[in-house]
């Protein structure tokens, strides 16, 4: 049974800056801000932590973050290094919290900052609560809705500024609290949908995830490179043996699934895209799958392999 809300919670807020014109791969997005809520029993805030860190890979703000969030450069200059702020971070949050994000973004965001630095990540999937709105909520489970519109369809009125973490960590526990309501009430046959659903975006969310330049300019050389598409255990970080190669599953995003002989099958996605000097970008997704998800790559595995290969200009 799907319990969101048996154990302490925590919301955490992250900002982020950026370059997109010499962006780092392995890390295309760097923290800049944490901000995180403790909540008690009742939803509300119990205590608060707001770090801001000093950037090393994109140390130069972008336009765009500094207008949006309104973090300056002087700020940031000043901050702390993040192997400190996340250490802080882990304090708060102590032993058996759940920690609780809006939407998506941000856990894969921390999951690379904190490897970027050789850190242990020491926290599970987040609760989504974009995801328990929208299921819970809307009538489009599938509808990511931005923080502030959620408050606005709910009539919640927002009483600090938008886009510093701390601030948008305490709008959420103000939604969260509506939310809770909304899953006490709800029919069983709803939550069994949504626990299925939320089950799923967690083991994607702990996915290991690459994005690596290549020297090739067409996919089959890419792909037929065993070195630079094998798979690590999104777990451990090992090596794994594939169970099923890689194959096109007819939109040129590839498909193959991995064992880590530790940790299980992991489902494995791959597609490229072109940078500017007309090489190949790889970007790479692996995370742990359930006997069904296999299953099914199997099939489309089977399917893939009754098909012609299609003849692809410029490939």
């Amino acid at each position: 049974m799907f319990k969101p809300f048996d154990r302490p919670i925590v919301v955490v807020d992250l900002e982020w800056n950026q370059n997109a014109y010499k962006p780092r791969y392995e890390m295309p997005h760097e923290i800049i801000e944490i901000g995180a809520v403790r909540l008690g029993p009742n939803l509300r805030a119990e205590a608060t932590l707001g770090r801001v860190i000093r950037p090393q890979a994109y140390p130069a703000l972008d336009r765009h973050i500094r207008e949006v969030t309104g973090i300056t450069q002087a700020e940031v200059d000043a901050g702390e290094p993040f192997p400190q702020a996340f250490a802080a971070l882990r304090a708060f949050c102590g032993e058996g919290a759940r920690l609780c994000t809006w939407g998506r973004d941000d856990y894969p965001v921390l999951l690379r900052n904190v490897r970027f630095h050789g850190l242990e990540p020491g926290f599970e999937p987040p609760l989504d609560a974009q995801l328990l709105y929208a299921h819970l909520l809307t009538d489009a489970p599938g509808r990511q809705v931005g923080l502030h519109a959620a408050m606005e369809a709910l009539g919640i009125e927002p009483e600090l500024p938008a886009h510093r973490a701390v601030n948008d960590a305490l709008c959420t526990a103000q939604v969260l609290r509506v939310i809770r309501a909304a899953w006490e009430a709800a029919p069983a046959q709803a939550l069994e949908a949504l626990e299925r659903t939320a089950a799923q975006e967690a083991r994607i969310a702990a996915s290991d995830v690459r994005s690596v330049p290549t020297p090739y300019k067409y996919q089959t050389e890419a792909v037929g490179d065993e070195r630079l598409v094998r798979v690590r255990c999104p777990v451990c970080g090992g090596r794994t043996t594939y169970k099923l190669p890689w194959f096109d599953t007819g939109h040129e995003r590839y498909l193959s699934l991995s064992l880590c002989p530790e940790h299980g099958v992991a489902l494995c996605q791959m597609h490229f895209k072109r940078m500017g000097n007309a090489r190949l970008l790889m970007h790479q997704r692996a995370y742990i799958a359930p006997p069904e998800q296999q299953d099914e790559a199997m099939r489309r595995f089977e399917a893939a392999s009754r098909t012609p290969p299609r003849r692809r200009r410029g490939r």
